[in-house]
């Protein structure tokens, strides 16, 4: 039997691609499974040269190389090599093979068995682990930590640069739990500890702790740790990272201390003091925050101070809120005026101003503001004004008294002196009631005062008791209690002139009574006096009585001449 028909059995059986060669790589035979994988019918190749049909182009130089080397051996079959090739399909398509080449029969005249497997699979395997690794090693440059590595067990084995050169530790320094040496005194129980149970449940790990430096600084350092499994789930190793933190905790040491004073500021502050988080809703309230709506600081939080805004102020107050929020170039500053509901149950005016909180890097942390009880303050501006509005309506409604008085008081059928002498009575009078609404910061004068204030330069101080007064204690506006003044002056002067006070014995009583919620009446009755003739002419006093006084006193005053002495009733509007 020839050595090609020994052959016959391998090529027929064989799993993978085989070729036979002569000793000057021309193929002589190969089987079904090299037909298969590469395109070519086993008819088609025989006598063709293996590099010619199968190397691309580019490698044929160099694969003809290799192969007349490895022809030349002639090793047999158990020391046959294997080479990592390219070959080219009938289809024009590549595939990387392994190549095996072993030589058969005579020694004189070898054929030679190429032994070929498609590692297509493989060849991807690799380059995905390639790339695996070389991100891996990316992710360790990227990571601004020292990375280190334990093994299942979570015990530190073989080389870790990073945690040498963090530390100065040797080699077998850190070896097992050898690392737990640089670590802090205070630290290193715990963190065993915790390193344990993460280990035990599977991770992941995270802690923090202080590490002594090389250079025998000691600097705080946050964990985090996680398990690297096999493909049936169990641990194959743990790999940690160690970030130093060091800067970062003095940062928030040196906020939780300026947090610290800002509150101890704000909590002995008179006023209303507040911070908001990005969105708005309130993450402190001072104290006296809470005693100004009697609610704890703790429930101030969020968005529930919106509740004690009176309904009509919150529109407005949102309106200023949201336009400064988002104002062009970021949130800007902003005030408001509102009315807050108050612990008494009473709503009162406070003004409050938020400014942004900007931190170092320019970004927005919220609003910090205070707010001012301003309820007194709105009150006087609005009682100035009343006083101003006031103050303008009386000081024209006396000017045009007096032009009234002087004009009817200046007549030229009388002598000069009974005229400037009742010209200046009747502005004593004015000013008499003006000096009561002075004390009573013209908000009204008590009926009264008024009364005995224009009957005083009357009263003989030898027989007071000729002038009674008596009534309720009442109260009346400024522009009633100016006319009740001039009329009572009125009255008592025609009493001098003409009634009852002109004549020994006589007696004047001045008395009121409340009629209504809003209205009372006065009487004036005069009795003793000379008889009585009703006058002649209506002269300034009565026109004045009659008619000028009617509207600010709340109706018409009633005049009678009866014999045994005159009377008067006079409406008196109260307020």
């Amino acid at each position: 039997m020839s050595s090609l028909a020994a052959l016959r059995p391998i090529l027929n059986t064989a799993i993978d691609p085989v070729i036979v060669m002569d000793a000057k790589g021309a193929i002589l035979d190969w089987n079904a499974r090299a037909e298969a994988a590469f395109g070519w019918p086993r008819d088609e190749v025989l006598g063709r040269g293996l590099i010619d049909l199968l190397a691309p182009l580019r490698h044929q130089a160099h694969y003809r190389q290799l192969l007349t080397k490895r022809l030349a051996l002639a090793e047999p079959p158990a020391a046959r090599q294997g080479s990592q090739l390219m070959a080219v399909r009938k289809n024009g398509s590549e595939i990387p093979i392994e190549v095996s080449l072993a030589a058969f029969g005579d020694p004189d005249a070898p054929l030679f068995l190429g032994f070929i497997r498609d590692i297509t699979d493989r060849v991807e395997v690799h380059e995905r682990l390639a790339a695996s690794e070389a991100r891996f090693r990316a992710a360790i440059g990227a990571v601004d930590g020292i990375l280190w590595t334990n093994d299942a067990s979570g015990r530190m084995v073989g080389d870790q640069p990073g945690w040498a050169s963090l530390t100065g530790q040797a080699h077998d320094d850190y070896q097992g739990f050898g690392w737990a040496d640089a670590v802090h005194p205070d630290d290193a129980e715990p963190t065993i500890r915790a390193w344990n149970e993460a280990v035990a449940r599977g991770g992941p790990f995270t802690f923090e702790h202080r590490v002594r430096r090389h250079d025998g600084v000691w600097r705080d350092f946050a964990i985090r740790a996680v398990a690297a499994l096999e493909a049936d789930g169990s641990i194959r190793e743990w790999i940690g990272v160690h970030t130093d933190i060091t800067e970062r905790k003095r940062a928030e040491e040196r906020l939780r201390e300026g947090e610290a004073r800002f509150r101890a500021m704000a909590d002995s502050a008179p006023a209303p003091v507040w911070m908001t988080s990005v969105e708005g809703g309130i993450t402190f309230a001072n104290e006296a925050f809470g005693e100004y709506t009697g609610v704890a600081p703790a429930d101030l939080l969020g968005d529930a101070w919106i509740g004690l805004i009176h309904p009509d102020d919150i529109p407005g107050v949102g309106a200023r809120r949201a336009a400064a929020r988002t104002a062009e170039g970021g949130p800007t500053a902003y005030g408001f005026e509102a009315r807050f509901l108050g612990g008494d149950g009473n709503y009162r005016w406070m003004v409050a101003n938020a400014r942004p909180q900007i931190d170092a890097q320019g970004q927005f942390q919220g609003y910090i503001g205070m707010a001012m009880d301003m309820t007194e303050t709105k009150t006087a501006q609005a009682r100035q004004r009343l006083l101003i509005n006031e103050l303008n309506h009386r000081v024209k409604n006396t000017l045009a008294s007096v032009q009234s008085i002087v004009r009817q008081t200046l007549r030229p059928e009388e002598a000069v002196e009974a005229v400037r002498e009742r010209l200046i009575g009747r502005l004593l009078a004015m000013s008499a009631v003006h000096d009561v609404l002075t004390r009573e910061s013209w908000e009204g004068a008590a009926l009264d005062d008024i009364v005995r204030q224009g009957l005083a330069p009357f009263v003989d101080d030898q027989d007071p008791d000729r002038v009674a007064v008596s009534g309720p204690a009442l109260r009346v506006g400024a522009s009633t209690a100016l006319s009740l003044a001039l009329a009572v002056h009125e009255l008592a002067t025609n009493a001098a002139k003409y009634g009852a006070l002109s004549a020994a014995g006589g007696r004047v009583d001045v008395a009121w009574e409340q009629t209504a919620e809003d209205r009372a009446v006065l009487r004036w009755t005069e009795r003793g006096g000379p008889p009585v003739r009703p006058p002649e002419r209506r002269g300034f006093g009565t026109r004045l009585l009659e008619r000028g006084l009617a509207g600010d006193l709340g109706g018409r005053p009633e005049l009678t001449f009866a014999a045994d002495g005159a009377r008067a009733v006079l409406p008196v509007r109260l307020g």
